[in-house]
């Protein structure tokens, strides 16, 4: 007698059966359109097993009189939150544009479609920024547009792990990504303006157009499909502020969220409305569990070398990227996983917070705590 298959080698037989035959494809959706400081809903169609939405950002700018300064961060932070809701009202994703297009670029080993440093010397060869309806944030004086991308995933990896992905052939409900739009173009506040000095007005509303990828299987039936990827969530949790206890020379402990498989964690530190480039302002950064098992013990410069090496170019500062995706940390096995910074010196006056962002798994319809950003 044949040995009957489990749940997991079914789920696996499924997966590469899906990929191996089903129709990679691509919907453009139509455009949205609103002012800054608005919340926009892009609503999603009923199309096969989706894996991620790609949103195009379109910025009208006014530069009079007197250049733009960018923020570290932008143009990215234009999208102060971006999150999708699911059919079951669960929100898979909600974070920061920033840190979603962070860890999108540490994902892909590489800075994705971002301004490079340097072109080629001498115009020999092409440019590295040539398209700049690709990527662009203007700063001299002037009309343009502000345009950038963001890729919401929806499957870990569309090409081999299929985890996350949602079956959208359903007649209940609705799903959908909202974007909270920044609320002006220049502001004090780096976090959350594309521009912190320089005369830069809106030239008119914001566009988001958004490509909703999928793959359309052969056949629709349970026997096919991989049950265990569809049923499990996977997504960033982020923007999650912290402003309790951060003083000179202190400890500042960041909680992981509880009952969840963590794949990275990415963690930005503001220091009075500024970002320091070689994080001197953070002198260590420990790892730990259960508040005596130190897993991971870090200075601000080793990570940011280990960052570069992991994604060949060096992060906006006050940008601290942990991956553990080789071992995903199960934070359902601790009492608590918490994030040590050891702070240096921690300015007075405007805004100073830790913003952090999980990428995470858990079961679809698992009970799950809220997030504590202190302890």
């Amino acid at each position: 007698m044949a040995e009957q298959m489990n749940m997991f080698q079914q789920n696996m037989m499924a997966r590469q059966m899906l990929l191996q035959t089903g129709i990679s494809m691509v919907k453009r959706l139509s455009p949205v359109t609103g002012a800054l400081g608005s919340q926009l809903k892009i609503p999603l169609l009923r199309m096969g097993i989706m894996t991620g939405v790609l949103l195009q950002f379109t910025v009208p700018v006014v530069i009079a009189t007197t250049p733009g300064t960018p923020s570290p961060v932008a143009p990215w932070n234009i999208a102060n939150v971006v999150s999708y809701q699911d059919f079951a009202g669960v929100q898979r994703t909600r974070t920061h544009g920033f840190q979603l297009w962070a860890a999108q670029s540490f994902k892909a080993a590489d800075a994705m479609s971002s301004i490079p440093a340097a072109n080629y010397a001498g115009g020999a060869g092409p440019s590295l920024n040539a398209v700049t309806n690709i990527i662009n944030q203007p700063t001299a004086v002037g009309t343009d547009n502000i345009v950038f991308s963001i890729y919401v995933p929806m499957a870990y990896n569309p090409d081999s792990d299929l985890t996350g992905a949602v079956l959208t052939q359903t007649n209940v409900g609705e799903h959908f990504i909202n974007i909270q739009l920044a609320n002006a173009l220049v502001g004090a506040d780096p976090w959350v303006s594309p521009y912190t000095a320089g005369g830069v007005t809106s030239g008119g509303n914001v566009q988001v157009e958004a490509f909703q990828y999928y793959i359309q299987p052969q056949a629709m039936d349970a026997a096919n499909l991989p049950v265990i990827d569809l049923s499990t969530v996977y997504g960033f949790e982020g923007a999650i502020q912290n402003t309790a206890n951060i003083a000179t020379g202190q400890s500042v402990y960041v909680n992981y969220p509880n009952n969840r498989s963590v794949l990275s964690a990415l963690f930005n530190y503001e220091n009075s409305s500024a970002f320091s480039a070689n994080g001197s302002d953070v002198n260590g950064l420990i790892l730990l569990a259960n508040s005596n098992t130190n897993f991971r013990e870090m200075s601000s410069r080793m990570l940011k070398e280990t960052m570069r090496n992991m994604v060949n170019c060096d992060m906006p500062g006050g940008s601290f990227f942990l991956s553990s995706r080789r071992q995903p940390i199960m934070t359902q096995l601790y009492a608590n996983v918490q994030a040590r910074f050891d702070l240096g010196t921690v300015n007075a006056g405007n805004v100073t917070q830790i913003v952090s962002q999980y990428e995470v798994q858990y079961a679809s319809g698992a009970p799950l705590p809220g997030i504590t950003v202190a302890a």
